[in-house]
This record gives structure tokens, C-alpha cells and sequence, in this order.
């Protein structure tokens, strides 16, 4: 029998036992580090979040504050922090506003310490009693209200208003003149003034290592957003906010202070796909901009997993070494480095798997991490040798009962002319030279990418009996600019990469049975997952997650399609109708035989529910089976932040349907 004979199989349901460690933040001196824990909750359905504290020093490792769902922790100084929770409102307060409250690391109740009238999904900790809060606004025109100053019908509940684009945005809902709004709430005064100007989107913002300014960035617009935005800095003892760059030259996000008088931010131009940002400085003294060494690395972790809940900071500057910390992601992992002022960087971490957020004070660092078959747990990580150190064991009694299997990599030399890794997950009682089913499945974006973390997906699939193949086709992360460029190639260069990677798994591995292969996918890999059932027969069977069929029609009613489709294709319909509908699945589909599965969400926005039911009909009405299972109230996230009850539903549906036809 195979090594994992003696523990449990991995199952759908197991979501309930995991523990999601994200949000680590240092207290101001080092010694304590806060971070939230979540833990999907059955009877909910929904999550629960709970905010603990890990004292450097001592080893100690304390739940803080559980009650209300907390979480989002700001330490105010070494023995105080806040945390946002629910506690004491009624839910339909919650939705419109938020409470924060203190509460000291010795012990104690906490004290609600301030209520604000908008729904902030983050503070930081300005100086002299201010806050900085994110939070959302609605800059709707009141004064198309009835003479009496009601409405017949509500707007929001009996219609909606679309003006601008984008019109809806996946997770936010309807936007139509809705922004993230950045405020100032004054402790002492009780005041709450936005900073940020009217109809402004804010994308990135960072308070000053002495709390005294506050830098962001994000367009103004009243009809279309643009791809430009400006850098603003607000200084508190003005009470005012000037514009620093230019709005027009590029989108400026990843806004950090790099000590006092500089802001690190960065500048993105779309001009093709797979575009890696420019890293520039801004000197407030001189009132410049210098742009740094291009080092061909977006900011943050790619890494696809849905075995991961909540974030954490991908930038964080350390004033003792003047270095800015920061997330990358290289091949199939993430890993921290060191930037120093001339922009000359220094790999930290090197451990493979997935940084998920961290923080830096001095000397000491600690992040959530994915390692190995964990799921992501707090570590320690010296920022001069880069060795890690594991804090806490929320998910070890999970991994030493149940048969998680460890994936393993290999490279090859690709005809495309690049190294090319790829990933075996063995089913988890393997025999050898017993034949078995195998999934190869295929990550999202198309700029994401797949590594060696812990994918509750995956593991479920290998327990059920099935070889569990990856890559990251050209068009993903890790790779550099030119890698991921697949501008105009949609369904070419990247199906090539993936029939050529089959071929590779099959000959490495002799006992998967390639009369069974099926493939699964979702986003951009429900794309691929279309697009390969009308261009090859080679697969048994197909799992199509929130998915594109038809670019003529995805670009016109999806949040980001406006103008990422048009990076994707080159053209817009109206402009090379042709070139467009070539790389849409749908025409393809009339050729399609394979059995194919829809898995699609009704509120998804960046892949809407439309492209789901022309691939359905379309592939329908060939004979061939076909099944769509849409599930209500659910997003772009379902696998990853849905409702625990549909998560594991759509579990039931993918694991059922590759068992009947592989």
C-alpha cells in the first residue's frame, strides 16, 4: 500500500478544520507580533476571525480578542493595539460603519475606542490622536431626489444607476459613483474629514514614519476610469493635500514611505499584457522624481492557493537599515527582498513556497507563510541569513492525521526555447505500475502561478484516486516581462506550452492512464479549460471555473474588461472583429466532444455569468454532456472566499464529475 495508507483522505469538508493565519504586524518595539486567525464556521456559514498575539521574547502565544469577528489588528504602542470587530452592533449597522477597539497585551477587556460612520477596511496610526482610515463612499448626486426629498424607489434596492465604467466591480458590487475614500478621524474632536477629493479611487496609500503625512495615489474620474493616476501627499499639520506627480504618464500604486522625505511608489503603462511595473523615488525636499534600476518583478505573492484567507503587506519599510522590505515571485514561489535606496535589491527569504503578508522592526521579522504542506503559519525570518523559524501550529495536527501529499517538481527543456517546470501531485495511496486517472489543472490571471504550496483542490482530487499534473504556461508571474507577454497569442503560445507539459507528465509518470486525463481550470484557466475541449480531443473530461468564452461580448460587460481585454486581444471588437472572435473559445465549441462542467457564481463580475451560459448552450446543443452549476450570491472568489457551504459544494460537483468521465 503507499506511504499515507494509515491517515484519513483529504475531504471537501476538512475546510471547516483548516486555520487561516494572515495580517502579521510587529508592535513598535519588536516584541510582540498580532496576526488574525480565521476558521470557516459551519453553523454560519460564513467565517469566524479571532486576532492573537505571539510574544517574541517568551514564546507566549495568546488569543486576544475573538468575540464580533476581529480582526485587522494596529498596535497603538508596545503593550496596546486595535482591532476591528462587530461586537455591539446590529448587523445592518455594520454594513454602513465600524468600531475599533483597544486592548492592552496584559490582559483586560476591551474598550470600544472609536465608532466611525463609514465601512473602513483599514486604519493606520497618524500622530498627535489622527487616524488614517480607508473606506468606502458613495459620491451619488442627491439631488435627484423627488420635490418631497424621498424617493418613490430606492435606488440600490429597486434599481440601480450606471453611469461610469466600471459599472460594477467584482466583490464591491455596483460603482457607479462609489469610491475607496481615504479620511482623517481626529480621537480628540471626534471629527472625520476626507482627504481624498471627490469621485477619487484610492489604490494605495501609506502613512509617514513620523505620522505626520500621509502619501496615496488613485485617478479621478466622473465617466471612465482611467489606467494613469497621480502621487498626493496630505500633510496633517496643513490640513490639506497637494498633487506630486503627474495624473497622465502612468498608474502609480504601491505607494510606501522610504523613510521621512521619500515616497517609494510604483508606475505601471499598459501597453501589453504581462507589463511589470517602474519603481520610482520621490524626494519631497527637491520636489523630484527618480525612476530605479528596472529589476522586471511586480510587487506581492502570485502564488494561486485556495487554502489561503485574508492578506497581509507586501511593503514595509525598516528606518533602522533604511531598507524597504518587499514580496516578489519568482518561478513558482514568493519570497521577501530588501530594496536599498538606489534601488539595488537583496533576496531575504529562501525557502520555497508563498509569503502571505509580513512586517519588519529593526532586526526582527515575522510573516505568514505557506512552507512545505502547511498552510500558512507565523514564522520568524532573520533578515541577514534568511533563517526561518516556525511560531505557531495551528494546522499540525491536521497535517500528521490526514494524507497530504508533497508535490514534486521538475524542469525540462521546452521546444518554446525556456526552462519549464512542472508539478506531480501522486494520488495518495499510490501502487506503482497500477494505472490512474490524472487532472492537470490550470491556474488564473493568466499572470498567476502554481507552486509547491498546500491546495485543498488538489489534495482532495489525489485522495480520490487521480495524478495531480501542473506548470505555469508562458503568459504566468515569476518569469519576467517577456515570459508573461502573450499579448495577441491567447490559445497559441500557452495551449502549446500545456499539450506539450501533458506529454512531459505522462512519459515522467508511466502509470497515469492518458485515455484519462481530464483538465480543470478557473479565470483564465476556465478560458484555456473552453478553449481546449473545441481544439483537442486528447481529454477525458473538463472542470471550467468562472470562465471566458466570447471576447466580443466579455469586454463590454466584466469590471476590468473595458481595457484589459483589449491588452489581451490588440484590438477591440469594432476594430478587428476577426482577430477578437479567434481567440474566443466559443469558436471552437461547435467542434467540442469532451464532457464539460461550469462552475460559475452570479455576482462574479471579472468573469460574468454570461460567458458560462453561451459556452453551456453552445456545447450543449453538440450532444455532448454538459453540466452548469451557478451558485447565487458568490463572486469571482468562491473557491477561495465563498461561503463555506458552496465551497464545498463546488467540490462535490468538480470531484463528481472527473470521477464519472476520467
Amino acid at each position: 500500500m503507499g506511504q499515507n495508507s494509515t491517515k484519513q483522505p483529504v475531504k471537501r469538508e476538512d475546510l471547516y478544520a483548516f486555520h487561516f493565519l494572515s495580517d502579521p504586524v510587529l508592535s513598535p518595539d519588536g516584541v510582540w507580533a498580532a496576526y488574525t486567525e480565521a476558521q470557516a464556521d459551519e453553523e454560519s456559514n460564513g467565517y469566524k476571525t479571532r486576532v492573537w498575539v505571539r510574544n517574541l521574547k517568551t514564546g507566549e502565544n495568546r488569543l486576544l480578542a475573538a468575540r464580533g469577528g476581529a480582526k485587522n489588528p494596529v498596535w497603538l504602542d508596545g503593550e496596546s493595539l486595535l482591532f476591528a470587530s462587530e461586537r455591539d452592533q446590529e448587523k445592518e449597522e455594520a454594513k454602513t460603519s465600524s468600531r475599533y477597539y483597544r486592548i492592552s497585551v496584559n490582559g483586560g477587556e476591551a474598550q470600544l475606542f472609536f465608532a466611525l460612520p463609514v465601512k473602513a477596511d483599514k486604519v493606520a496610526v497618524m500622530a498627535d490622536g489622527r487616524y488614517l482610515v480607508s473606506a468606502a463612499a458613495d459620491d451619488f448626486d442627491e439631488n435627484q431626489a423627488d420635490a418631497d426629498g424621498t424617493y418613490r424607489a430606492q435606488r440600490g434596492k429597486d434599481y440601480e444607476i450606471y453611469e461610469e465604467l466600471p459599472f460594477w466591480f467584482n466583490g464591491k458590487g455596483i460603482r457607479s459613483r462609489k469610491r475607496q475614500a481615504l479620511y482623517v478621524y481626529d480621537a480628540a474632536g471626534q471629527t472625520l474629514t476626507r482627504i481624498s477629493a471627490p469621485l477619487q479611487e484610492v489604490s494605495s496609500f501609506a502613512v509617514s514614519p513620523d505620522g505626520r503625512l500621509a502619501a496615496y495615489s488613485g485617478p479621478v474620474y466622473d465617466s471612465l476610469r482611467p489606467r494613469t493616476s497621480a502621487l498626493y501627499v496630505y500633510d496633517a499639520a496643513a490640513g490639506s493635500s497637494r498633487q506630486l506627480t503627474e495624473a497622465e504618464l502612468y498608474e502609480t500604486d504601491n505607494v510606501c514611505f522610504f523613510g521621512s522625505g521619500r515616497i517609494f511608489y510604483t508606475g505601471t503603462t499598459y501597453e501589453r499584457v504581462g507589463k511589470h511595473p517602474r519603481y520610482y523615488l520621490y524626494d519631497l525636499t527637491a520636489g523630484e522624481t527618480r525612476q530605479l534600476p528596472y529589476c522586471d518583478a511586480a510587487i506581492g505573492s502570485s502564488v494561486g492557493s485556495d487554502a489561503k484567507f485574508g492578506s497581509g503587506r507586501s511593503l514595509v519599510y525598516c528606518g533602522k537599515k533604511d531598507l524597504l522590505y518587499m514580496t516578489q515571485t519568482s518561478w513558482g514561489d514568493s519570497r521577501i527582498l530588501a530594496m536599498a535606496a538606489d534601488g539595488t535589491l537583496r533576496e531575504v527569504s529562501r525557502q520555497p513556497g508563498a509569503v502571505t503578508g509580513f512586517d519588519v522592526r529593526g532586526d526582527v521579522l515575522v510573516m505568514t507563510a505557506m512552507r512545505g504542506d502547511h498552510l500558512a503559519e507565523l514564522y520568524a525570518l532573520s533578515p541577514e541569513d534568511g533563517a526561518e523559524t516556525k511560531l505557531t501550529d495551528f494546522n499540525d495536527g491536521y497535517l500528521e492525521t490526514h494524507a497530504v501529499v508533497t508535490p514534486e517538481a521538475f524542469r525540462y527543456e521546452s521546444r518554446n526555447g525556456y526552462t519549464m517546470e512542472g508539478y506531480v501531485i501522486r494520488p495518495a495511496q499510490y501502487e506503482p505500475g497500477k494505472k490512474y486517472p490524472a487532472v492537470l489543472e490550470i491556474h488564473g490571471g493568466p499572470k498567476g502561478v502554481l507552486g509547491s504550496v498546500f491546495f485543498h483542490e488538489m489534495q482532495c482530487l489525489a485522495s480520490d484516486g487521480f495524478f495531480v499534473i501542473y506548470t505555469n504556461p508562458r503568459g504566468s508571474d515569476g518569469r519576467g516581462e517577456a515570459f508573461a507577454d502573450i499579448t495577441e497569442v491567447f490559445g497559441k503560445d500557452d495551449f502549446d506550452d500545456l499539450m506539450e507539459f501533458t506529454d512531459q507528465a505522462l512519459s515522467r509518470c508511466p502509470d497515469i492512464d492518458p485515455e484519462r486525463v481530464g483538465i480543470c481550470g478557473g479565470s483564465y484557466g476556465g478560458f484555456m479549460c473552453n478553449w481546449m475541449v473545441g481544439h483537442t480531443h486528447r481529454y477525458a473530461a473538463a472542470v471550467s471555473q468562472r470562465s471566458i468564452s466570447n471576447y466580443l461580448t466579455k469586454c463590454l460587460y466584466t469590471d476590468i474588461g473595458y481595457y484589459a481585454n483589449r491588452l489581451q486581444m490588440g484590438a477591440y471588437p469594432w476594430e478587428d472583429f476577426h482577430k477578437v472572435w479567434s481567440m474566443s473559445p466559443l469558436s471552437g465549441a461547435a467542434q467540442a466532444r469532451t464532457p464539460l462542467l461550469l462552475l460559475q457564481s452570479d455576482e462574479d463580475y471579472r468573469c460574468w455569468m454570461g460567458d458560462a451560459v453561451q459556452m453551456f448552450s453552445a456545447v450543449k446543443r453538440q450532444g455532448v454532456p454538459t453540466r452548469m452549476v451557478l451558485f447565487h450570491g458568490e463572486n469571482h472568489e468562491l473557491s477561495r472566499g465563498g461561503r463555506p457551504k458552496n465551497r464545498i459544494r463546488r467540490l462535490q460537483e468538480l470531484e463528481q464529475w472527473l470521477k464519472t468521465y476520467c
